[in-house]
């Protein structure tokens, strides 16, 4: 699929995965970065991210969304195949149709329907991924990732893998970078302790409240007093403690130089977790209890370079300068 040359800076096509609001948040941190290049951008996706895509002046093209965590951790291998199953299927269907409507000249993804349907219809793109099969214990949850980062090593122009931990688990054949976040602008926040809950084990308001009991001031994103935010990373870059369950926010704290507490209650939190364990400032617990020993003798981790700015450098390779199109367009007028 090749984009007719047009005069305008070249398109792209950002598709980010719909479970969670930490897939849409890593994938904004590339258009920013896309855009300062002078590149023009459209996004996709759906779920949760939408309402932050749509707070930071966006509007994205929603296909149908997948639960597979849902069904597979909720449910079984049966509801997977049942539900899962067909859900990608037209979700691929749809990423292919919008493909066909926006015509750009690079897609960058970590969704995996968007992956398929790249390939089906020779798209040029670039994945990335965090997921290695080391992450699981299960045979299913190990087939899938090994599935999915076969079909983007094999398809995808470079898979990135954006990592915090240094060593295993890896991604043979993927390129290593540095964790994703989005651009720290504005001004710090002043927190103390960032409850940023998604899938915790353990009630955030519970939590909150013991951590009030220690003498600790709580921000809890998503509770009454909280208006939504277009990025959190004022906030995690202000605070002094970060508690929370997703990658995301692990590798924006990892970026900011924030210590982290992960409450992991997905396979793959579980997975990041045990990656983490020799990494100075990323703590684990499964308790209330367990965070309330933690609380208080954390170490800030050495703030990692931004990864989104890597990304996009990388997407750059595959296209034409935009200053190229500008001329263009100027020589046509």
């Amino acid at each position: 699929m090749t984009p007719e040359p047009s005069g305008r800076p070249p398109k792209v096509a950002i598709a980010h995965y719909c479970e969670g609001a930490g897939h849409a948040t890593r994938m904004l941190a590339v258009v920013e970065e896309l855009e300062a290049a002078g590149f023009d951008t459209v996004i996709a996706g759906g779920g949760p991210g939408t309402k932050f895509v749509e707070e930071n002046g966006y509007s994205e093209y929603e296909p149908l969304s997948v639960d597979f965590i849902g069904d597979f951790q909720d449910g079984s291998l049966v509801d997977v195949l049942r539900n899962s199953g067909p859900a990608v299927y037209e979700r691929v269907n749809q990423y292919r149709a919008w493909f066909a409507e926006e015509v750009p000249a690079l897609l960058v993804t970590d969704d995996i329907s968007a992956a398929i349907a790249a390939a089906l219809d020779g798209q040029t793109y670039v994945y990335v991924s965090h997921d290695p099969t080391g992450f699981y214990t299960s045979t299913v949850e190990r087939a899938g990732a090994w599935v999915r980062n076969r079909i983007a090593l094999r398809t995808a122009e470079q898979f990135l893998h954006p990592k915090v931990w240094n060593g295993e688990p890896t991604i043979p054949g993927a390129t290593e970078i540095s964790p994703m976040a989005p651009a720290e602008t504005g001004v710090e926040a002043d927190v103390d302790v960032l409850v940023v809950p998604s899938a915790f084990t353990v009630d955030p308001d519970e939590l909150a409240a013991a951590l009030e009991s220690h003498g600790r001031r709580v921000t809890l994103v998503g509770d009454d007093d909280w208006e939504i935010q277009e990025s959190l990373q004022p906030y995690i870059a202000g605070a002094n403690l970060v508690i929370c369950s997703g990658y995301s926010t692990v590798m924006e704290c990892a970026v900011a130089g924030t210590p982290c507490i992960v409450l992991p209650a997905t396979s793959e939190q579980r997975g990041v977790v045990s990656a983490l364990d020799t990494e100075t400032g990323f703590y684990a617990a499964d308790s209330i209890a367990g965070i309330e020993a933690l609380v208080d003798a954390v170490e800030s981790p050495e703030p990692r370079a931004n990864g989104a700015k890597r990304v996009a450098e990388i997407a750059a390779t595959y296209l034409p300068d935009p200053g190229d199109a500008a001329t263009t367009g100027a020589s046509a007028d």
